[in-house]
């Protein structure tokens, strides 16, 4: 009969350490992030590697899946690692050779850069040239009041016998980088070799750490990732040959290179499609006559980029993972902070490999919410948000005008109800206080009363006469409340008998009343010994009512309340509601020809029979 969850386990207090308890749980997230931010900074030897070789696994475990059946796991796992080395070596080694050609391509065209910037010099308004006159004239000044800068002694330098330590200066990072290199092609081999068994050991420390995790979820998680990096790779390669095409085609030399450093570049997001464009743009403006190539490249850059992200990525990926695009610039900056360029490539893979945990792993839900994409909130938020923001007016505009659009079921359904159960989980954790609560549901009691005012319908003739009763000691009632509304809707006599009734009280009511019906909601097992009795003493008054439980405690101890005289228990309302109609139905034919028949029909026409 009643939602079992609604505001379930709301009622704990926080007690004389509130205060304490609220600046300890905004606190604390800041020191995690101190503390981990301070790890990742310090451990970058070690950490860099493994996060290298750990997106690099990721990408690659479904080409190595793939491979597995054929070749086995250890012959997959070595081709995968194979590619990888190779691609890399050969895109180092183009690299180096293509950007030395054009160093020295450039070199050979001084006379040309020199000609434009003269122009560009002539050509400058009035204000940039005051600008430069006053910063010149700073420049002077200070050299004039602090000659020491302007003439510095002469100091003989003194031959120093070098060391050995200074003579292996040059190798150091050289030797770093190689050993380096090694170590992530040995972790990407020994990852995708034992990514099952890494997977399960994960599921079972979790499990030691009471964090519910489920494989299928872990598996999920990583082929959503890998399945969106690699599509997205794809792209960035189509994107990089699109460019390379288009460079040939405007005569801009090294033309496969410009294709290689747009793929790469177009990893770092947003900022990065327009950085690759950069680097031919002046490659043009020192190559070319004029500035026209230079604005050719810059545009058909931009024109690459906007397609690929526009239609490309929409149709190829879909809806991808979702991550917001300031949480993706803000994660760029963050990880390009803490480990440089390296952290800037892999920015965009790191930022979908934390939103996706977030989304698979309950206790890092918060980074789901984070770095999740932009999107319209469901409208049971915004009711919710709006009460937290001490804005009831707002909440109720919110739920009129979704039961205006919607109806009075869904908005029960879909609004009401969720955002009771999201207080009673935050209350259960002590995010929110007991006046937040206290104005929840206030607000919610007045807000189910309005809304159903508006959608009562005719009474149905003969009258069904139902009673709604809280069982002693019971304190939810709100989900009770919705049942009789939408009973009043269908044309029953639905009355509730109030709060804090005691059992004389209910049976005094139900002796005056009369009811078909009388509904208890028992949620809280402490209630259940009284409901027992309640019911007994219902059954005692009258053997013609039908008493009907529900609610969690309900459920849980049925074959109780049967015996003690209950005609049913009902596990959610769309059953206490059939129990209506079937009752209807039932004595329209006893006692008259053919009201069935015309029931029956009002029945559809109100959508009564169709909803489960």
């Amino acid at each position: 009969m009643v939602v079992a969850e609604i505001e379930k386990q709301t009622e704990q207090p926080y007690g004389e350490s509130e205060d304490l308890f609220a600046l300890l749980s905004v606190a604390a997230p800041v020191c995690a992030l101190i503390i981990t931010t301070g790890a990742l900074y310090l451990g970058r030897p070690v950490l860099l590697p493994l996060a290298i070789a750990l997106i690099l696994s990721v990408v690659f475990s479904p080409v190595a899946t793939r491979l597995e059946r054929y070749f086995g796991r250890l012959i997959s796992a070595a081709l995968v690692v194979l590619v990888v080395i190779a691609a890399i070596s050969a895109i180092g080694y183009f690299l180096t050779i293509e950007l030395t050609t054009v160093a020295d391509q450039v070199a050979g065209y001084s006379d040309n850069i020199g000609n434009k910037l003269a122009a560009l010099e002539k050509t400058a308004p009035p204000w940039l040239q005051h600008i430069k006159d006053a910063v010149s004239d700073v420049q002077r000044r200070m050299a004039s009041t602090n000659p020491a800068l302007r003439q510095p002694r002469e100091v003989m330098a003194v031959p120093v016998p070098a060391s050995l330590s200074d003579s292996l200066k040059p190798v150091v990072p050289i030797v770093n980088g190689v050993v380096q290199t090694l170590l992530i092609i040995m972790l990407l081999f020994f990852l995708l070799y034992s990514r099952k068994d890494l997977r399960d050991r994960f599921v079972r420390l979790a499990a030691r750490g009471r964090i519910p995790i489920a494989a299928q979820a872990i598996e999920t998680a990583g082929y959503t990732v890998g399945r969106y990096l690699l599509l997205f790779s794809l792209i960035n390669l189509g994107y990089g040959i699109a460019v390379g095409t288009v460079a040939w085609f405007l005569g801009l030399p090294s033309a496969p290179l410009w294709g290689l450093v747009a793929f790469l570049l177009r990893f770092i997001p947003y900022v990065g499609a327009i950085s690759s464009a950069l680097l031919p743009a002046l490659v043009a403006f020192a190559l070319f006559p004029g500035w026209s190539k230079a604005l050719e490249i810059l545009c058909a850059f931009v024109i690459i980029d906007q397609v690929a992200a526009q239609l490309a990525e929409p149709f190829i990926i879909g809806h991808g993972i979702d991550v917001s695009p300031v949480a993706l610039l803000i994660s760029a900056m963050y990880w390009s902070w803490l480990w440089g360029i390296p952290g800037l490539l892999l920015a965009t893979p790191l930022t979908a490999c934390l939103k996706v945990a977030g989304d698979y792993i309950p206790p890092l839900g918060f980074l789901s919410i984070l770095l999740g994409a932009d999107r319209v909130l469901d409208d049971y938020h915004d009711f919710y948000r709006l009460l937290l923001e001490l804005n009831p007016s707002g909440a109720r505009d919110v739920a009129i005008r979704y039961c205006d659009k919607n109806g009075l079921d869904r908005t029960f359904d879909e609004v009401i109800q969720p955002a009771l159960l999201l207080m009673g989980e935050e209350r259960a954790e002590g995010h929110i206080s007991d006046e937040n609560q206290g104005l929840i549901i206030d607000t919610t009691h007045q807000l189910i009363a309005e809304l159903g005012n508006r959608f009562i319908n005719s009474r149905i003739s003969p009258s069904v006469r139902v009673l709604g009763v809280l069982a002693p000691g019971e304190l939810h009632f709100l989900g009770l409340m919705m049942l009789l509304e939408l009973l009043r809707k269908e044309g029953v006599v639905a009355t509730f008998t109030g709060e804090n009734k005691s059992p004389d009280e209910i049976c005094d009511l139900v002796k005056r009343f009369t009811p078909d019906f009388v509904f208890i909601s028992c949620i809280t097992a402490d209630c259940l010994p009284a409901t027992l009795e309640l019911v007994a003493a219902l059954r005692s008054i009258s053997s013609r009512v039908t008493i009907i439980a529900g609610g969690e405690a309900a459920l849980h101890h049925s074959t109780e309340l049967i015996n003690a005289g209950c005609s049913q228990i009902c596990a959610n309302p769309s059953e206490a509601r059939r129990a209506i109609r079937s009752f209807i139905l039932q004595r329209a034919k006893s006692r008259v020809p053919g009201a069935a028949r015309l029931l029956r029909g009002y029945a559809r026409e109100n959508n009564w029979l169709s909803r489960n």
